[in-house]
């Protein structure tokens, strides 16, 4: 059984692309941002990524919504983390 309640129906999937040009984050830009950054020892430590989707999306699709980004191969190739040897990665790596 799917999410959605459909016995014997595949769940929806969904298509992510990677944002290459994001507007920005200016709440993350701010001066106050910053200096709580800085106080954490988070400056550098943080990036933000923009995805899209292609459906929309209900509550009770949360699960399959999360499970499909984190297993959708632009995701895995494109998603940066930060390694414990502080180096950027990405998810697929």
């Amino acid at each position: 059984m799917s999410a959605c309640g459909d016995q014997g129906e595949e769940p929806n999937r969904f298509t992510f692309r990677l944002l290459l040009a994001p507007r920005g984050f200016p709440a993350l830009e701010s001066r106050e941002t910053r200096d709580r950054l800085l106080k954490w020892s988070m400056d550098g430590r943080i990036a933000v990524q923009a995805f899209n989707f292609d459906q929309n999306l209900k509550g009770y699709q949360q699960e399959d919504f999360l499970l499909a980004f984190f297993n959708y191969p632009d995701v895995n190739s494109n998603l940066k983390l930060l390694s414990s040897s502080g180096q950027w990665t990405t998810l697929g790596k």
